[in-house]
């Protein structure tokens, strides 16, 4: 657990080779009380911290409370508990130092342990913190977020940044709707077309006079510049239709009054001002390839229609958080070569995961090859991304998304995903490789409770993950977030789909995520992993994961927010899941399945870990405490076992 976090010789129980100042420090802190020479486990210097760590090989070992519920670091629970050794050495550290310091507890076997930590800095008693399945938030590049976000209680920097761009969205909505009167589908459309319109021509503001003379106002401006930049080479947008949908969308803003109009509270036109702020505050994040990640315009799209009512939900429609939608191209290991499809695209916000995580991999193989680099991005640009959105007003997100990062718009395609053939994503084009003409992963989020009645059964959730499974080639991957109803198979519909997967593709992996990834919402939702053309053995073991856990807490007044663990929770799951490190049941089953069951941790789980002899104990205390019990109040020929029946006539009798 050190080496993968940088350390491969950390100073071990004397610490004769570490620094000075930590050699010193231990003379007189032996965990006994004779006060010898401490000698912990392992020491390392990560950063400006110390990290001390103590192990144990029982489960039970971990740490020891007090009576009052704080750590006991008296002898003998110093010694004989591994967290409560750790915070030992660690005080001692902290206090002959100066120095802040973690302290960690291991105890028990590798496939069922506890990894305990607590923080020590000088003159303060120990703070607990959330156990812990990695060191990864230990390492030199990650310790001071994680103290900053687990010690301190404050923001993560990822989500300061998110919380910046909610503040501009909920700026933009009170002006909209104080200076323009704009109707909420057109709100996200006003930001789409801006943020076009300032990629094309940067100096837009200047035009924007308010001058209504000959009729050329700053929305025809605006308009005009969108419309030239979707109309360039430079776009590539495709087939006009496309232009032509995105132009229906931004046709609005010409024609509106309101929002043409010097405001006279505000000097300017309303359209000015939101241009001035998106500009000043929101154009460079979206098209920074550092926030290539984060989603802006669909965190814009969710503002709205969170102050906008039922906008969204009414549609099923449920934009997936920027961590889920990594962590799920993750899980399918999606890389350079990969061609991905989203079959409900939503603001691309999958779209956009995917090309990060391809761009990393490419340059990661081809690094030293700059021919070759820039030959594979844009084959990455130009093939490998395809989604395909139904609701026009995503559609027009999704695609400005796509395109102020410059990928993939050509390949953003508004449609029914269930009237879309394969071949409909790969027109003719005779300079893509013939490589680039299949899908071989699938992320979706597929919109939810469509699936009403007999006439839109086909809609459900299970209906778009087949259909899915049919694009894809023989081997590749899907990933899908849905509800967890959707893994139970209520309807005859569904069971009948369920039992269609198996015959002809494989069930993988199923994970049961934080029931507050929807926060606001109220969904509980899986995360299914499948590999198409692949008929589902019968002796094949699927992973079932409790993952409720996934470092992500909410907060008050603040929403879903990282507690410092997300990084440490994310790199255990793949590691339990892609490489085979054992866990127990409570995190993981692996077990056969049929398309009658239901297909989450819940329904699998069972308690593997033998008693302790504490519980045995307490079981047989119990068991004849209720005896006498019975005895007591006159019930005891109840439980007295009486003379056998023997049936001397025999059969028949």
């Amino acid at each position: 657990m050190l080496r993968t976090i940088g350390f491969d010789r950390p100073w071990e129980q004397s610490c004769s080779d570490a620094p000075t100042y930590i050699y010193d420090a231990l003379a007189g802190a032996s965990k006994g009380v004779a006060g010898g020479r401490g000698k912990p486990e392992f020491v390392v210097e990560s950063g400006d911290f110390i990290v001390v760590i103590e192990d144990k090989a029982r489960f039970e070992d971990s740490m020891l409370l007090n009576a009052d519920g704080d750590l006991d670091v008296d002898y003998p629970a110093r010694t004989t508990h591994a967290l409560n050794g750790a915070v030992h050495y660690a005080t001692v550290f902290a206090d002959k130092t100066g120095k802040k310091v973690f302290a960690i507890g291991v105890a028990g076997s590798e496939g069922h342990h506890d990894v305990n930590i607590a923080f020590i800095a000088p003159g303060l008693a120990p703070k607990l913190l959330d156990p812990i399945d990695t060191f990864t938030s230990l390492a030199p590049d990650a310790i001071d977020e994680y103290h900053r976000v687990a010690v301190l209680g404050e923001l993560p920097q990822e989500e300061k940044d998110v919380r910046e761009i909610r503040k501009v969205a909920a700026s933009l909505h009170e002006g909209m709707r104080n200076y323009a009167s704009l109707e909420n589908e057109h709100k996200a459309t006003l930001v789409s077309a801006i943020l076009l319109a300032l990629k094309y021509r940067p100096e837009l503001l200047d035009d924007l006079t308010g001058d209504q003379r000959n009729g050329y106002r700053d929305g025809e401006k605006v308009y005009n510049a969108a419309k030239e930049f979707l109309e360039s080479p430079e776009a590539d947008l495709g087939p006009k239709q496309k232009v032509g949908i995105m132009l229906d969308r931004f046709s609005f803003i010409r024609r509106h009054n309101l929002l043409n109009q010097r405001h006279r509270d505000l000097g300017k036109t309303p359209l000015r001002s939101f241009v001035e702020v998106l500009d000043a505050e929101v154009f460079k994040i979206v098209s920074d390839p550092s926030y290539s990640a984060f989603d802006v315009l669909g965190n814009f799209y969710g503002e709205f229609v969170k102050y906008g009512g039922s906008d969204g939900n009414s549609l099923g429609i449920v934009l997936t958080p920027h961590h889920v939608t990594d962590l799920m191209a993750e899980l399918i290991d999606v890389n350079c070569d990969d061609v991905v499809l989203d079959p409900a695209a939503g603001s691309a916000a999958f779209l956009i995961a995917s090309m990060r995580q391809m761009f990393d991999d490419a340059v990661a193989r081809l690094k030293d090859n700059p021919a070759a680099l820039e030959k594979k991005l844009d084959e990455i640009k130009k093939y490998q991304l395809h989604g395909v959105e139904l609701q026009e007003k995503l559609f027009a997100i999704g695609t400005t998304n796509m395109i102020l990062r410059g990928d993939g718009k050509a390949n953003f395609q508004r449609n029914s995903f269930f009237d879309v053939q394969r071949e409909g994503f790969f027109p003719l084009d005779p300079d893509r490789p013939a490589r680039l003409e299949s899908f071989t992963k699938v992320l979706i989020n597929p919109p939810y409770s469509q699936s009403k009645d007999k006439t839109t059964r086909h809609l459900s959730e299970l209906s778009f993950i087949h259909r899915a499974l049919t694009m894809l080639d023989v081997r590749g991957r899907l990933a899908a977030i849905v509800p967890q109803s959707a893994m139970v198979g209520k309807t005859k519909e569904d069971k009948a789909l369920k039992a269609q997967i198996l015959k002809h593709h494989t069930l993988d992996a199923v994970l049961t995520m934080n029931p507050d990834t929807f926060h606001g919402i109220g969904t509980h939702v899986v995360i299914a992993l499948f590999t198409a053309g692949v008929p589902h053995p019968a002796s094949k073991k699927t992973a079932f994961v409790d993952f409720k856990d996934d470092g992500y807490r909410v907060r008050q007044h603040v929403g879903l927010v990282d507690d410092g663990r997300a990084d440490d929770r994310r790199e255990h799951l793949l590691s339990v899941l892609n490489d085979g490190v054992p866990e127990d049941t409570r995190f993981v089953v692996h077990s056969e399945v049929t398309a009658t069951d239901e297909w989450q941790h819940s329904y699998f789980y069972f308690n593997d870990q033998p008693p302790s002899y504490e519980d045995f104990y307490r079981t047989v205390a119990d068991y004849v405490t209720w005896q006498v019990d019975m005895h007591a109040h006159g019930l005891g020929e109840l439980i007295t076992p009486g003379p056998a029946i023997v049936d001397v006539e025999g059969p028949g009798a």
